[in-house]
């Protein structure tokens, strides 16, 4: 079984030489300083999504948080999951998440929520959960 302790990440507000026609976001850890591209966070990276306010659904504290997940993909917490059993209700969450920036975040069905799945992510390669700041594989 894989496990990624949880770490978070800011944006700098630069970004990275163009590869391919391609440039991502400049990335700082915000416990070490570490600076990476956003394409080569690491598995378990938590970030706060910028850009348009209303491309995101947000959480109880109005951001929309981001986690690296194996296979490079981002899993937008505060989303709507694919099988979602209220797409028209705006006020529940597919995952309900505990916690903020710089905490230890959790993600579970424990609050206003809907009844797919048991509050875990599963992409092509990876299923898995985000329980106590750490992301496991199942």
């Amino acid at each position: 079984m894989s496990e990624y302790r949880c770490t978070w990440w800011e944006y700098t507000c630069r970004y990275s030489e163009f590869v391919d026609a391609l440039s991502s976001p400049i990335m700082r850890n915000m416990v070490t300083g570490e600076e990476l591209s956003g394409a080569n966070l690491p598995n378990g990276a938590l970030w706060v999504a910028n850009g348009d306010p209303d491309l995101y659904l947000k959480g109880p504290d109005g951001l929309a948080v981001c986690c690296r997940i194996p296979g490079g993909h981002t899993w937008h917490i505060d989303s709507r999951c694919s099988n979602c059993t209220k797409p028209d209700d705006k006020e529940h969450r597919c995952w309900v998440r505990h916690g903020t920036v710089g905490e230890a975040i959790h993600v579970d069905k424990n609050g206003n929520t809907c009844a797919a799945g048991a509050g875990s992510i599963a992409v092509p390669g990876f299923h898995g959960f985000l329980h106590h700041g750490v992301l496991r594989d199942c």
